[in-house]
């Protein structure tokens, strides 16, 4: 908690005015801290030791240590599972008994060599990742340029809601704000859903990204370590020492008193594979909750511009059903708004239901049904607490 309590304070930040919803925070603020937070505890070197330890005969531990860092180390992939089925020697239960460690053996001719070379990178890349994940933020920030902030200013305070006359001279400056800018408001509301289709690519592209750095093995390596414990421990290997293995081989070179070269084949403990199988383990089911809720939040966008009715039943229940359906019919219909610039309408009248009490809200809607719908002046809409009549 003392190394990722740096980023509590962001992933609880209140924004002064809300311009977008729940999926967008998962990609610029959820998976952002997590991924902070994630290359803290990478390099917290005081919780987990030297990321690197290496033992080997006639070369001095920190010479070795640093020259398997930069140069990698290396595992035989063949000696991952079962070491008594391997080997063809011992019971079927002695697991582990003539191979301790998953990966380390002498190569034999025709097995396979893993270097492993990115453990060096993890902090670098947890990083660059971080960034991708808060670029939509940015790129829809400066878009946005603070217009729903403006619009809102101090509405949001409750003693608004308890002095009309205050609210009503807000209420009133947003409705001219949308006289004097009746048009343009579809292209404010497309930089944001071109900013969640970017969300969907980048995090789709980070699954990819991620899988290429662990020498792909990271799209099923969330599964994989899920269904380990069905299977029998004497017939699997373990994902986790597969990508993360502790201990691997490194062989150093030097010359001889006479000038021949001489190899020290040595075993190195990699300490900081213990977070990094499980940092990664979590990304994995992270990063694939994270494409779900995109991919529903890009459908039910589509069903959203493509149908109107949706769009009125969004912005009642963000008022609470506290305005008349008609009138928002009537603010969502300009019959002089372009289908793009009636979008526009719809996603700026959504961000400020988001900000806005309902009772703000249907006083600036009826101020804006004059305005963006003025061929429907002669209909009465019934006020806050008028009661309907009986037939």
């Amino acid at each position: 908690m003392d190394v990722v309590g740096s980023v509590k304070g962001f992933l609880l930040k209140k924004d002064a005015a809300t311009t977008d919803n729940v999926t967008f925070k998962l990609h610029y603020r959820a998976t952002f801290s997590i991924l902070i937070g994630s290359m803290l505890l990478v390099s917290a070197r005081q919780y987990f030791g030297d990321p690197i330890s290496c033992i080997v005969d006639g070369v001095p531990n920190g010479a070795m240590d640093l020259y398997c860092w930069i140069h990698s180390t290396f595992s035989v992939s063949s000696r991952w599972g079962n070491a008594s089925q391997e080997y063809g020697e011992g019971n079927p239960g002695e697991v582990g008994e003539y191979n301790p460690h998953p990966g380390i053996a002498p190569a034999k001719p025709g097995d396979e060599i893993v270097h492993h070379k990115y453990y060096q990178w993890v902090v670098f890349v947890l990083f660059l990742q971080a960034l991708c994940f808060h670029l939509p933020r940015l790129y829809w920030k400066h878009s946005e340029g603070g217009i729903i902030k403006m619009l809102v200013g101090d509405l949001t305070n409750p003693l608004y809601i308890v002095n009309p006359g205050e609210r009503r001279e807000r209420v009133e400056f947003i409705a001219k704000f949308f006289q004097e800018s009746t048009k343009g408001h579809g292209a404010y509301a497309l930089q944001f859903f071109l900013a969640e289709v970017l969300c969907l690519i980048n995090v789709i592209g980070q699954i990819y990204l991620t899988d290429r750095f662990l020498g792909y093995q990271f799209t099923t390596y969330g599964w994989d370590v899920f269904s380990i414990n069905n299977m029998n421990p004497d017939d699997r290997a373990d994902p986790m020492n597969i990508v993360f293995p502790k201990v691997t081989k490194c062989t150093f070179f030097k010359y001889g008193s006479s000038g021949t070269i001489e190899n020290r084949d040595g075993l190195c403990i990699l300490a900081l594979n213990i977070i990094n199988e499980k940092i990664y383990t979590f990304l994995w089911f992270w990063f694939v909750l994270v494409s779900i809720c995109s991919c529903i939040a890009l459908v039910y966008r589509i069903l959203v511009v493509a149908l109107p009715a949706i769009r009125v039943n969004i912005i009642m229940t963000s008022t609470l059903h506290q305005v008349d359906r008609k009138l928002v019919e009537r603010c969502l219909s300009c019959p002089t708004h372009s289908f793009l610039d009636q979008i526009g309408d719809y996603w700026v009248l959504f961000l400020l239901s988001r900000n806005l009490s309902p009772v703000a809200m249907r006083e600036l809607m009826e101020e804006l049904g004059p305005v963006l719908n003025p061929e429907r002046n002669n209909f009465q809409y019934p006020t806050l607490n008028e009661k309907e009549s009986p037939m």
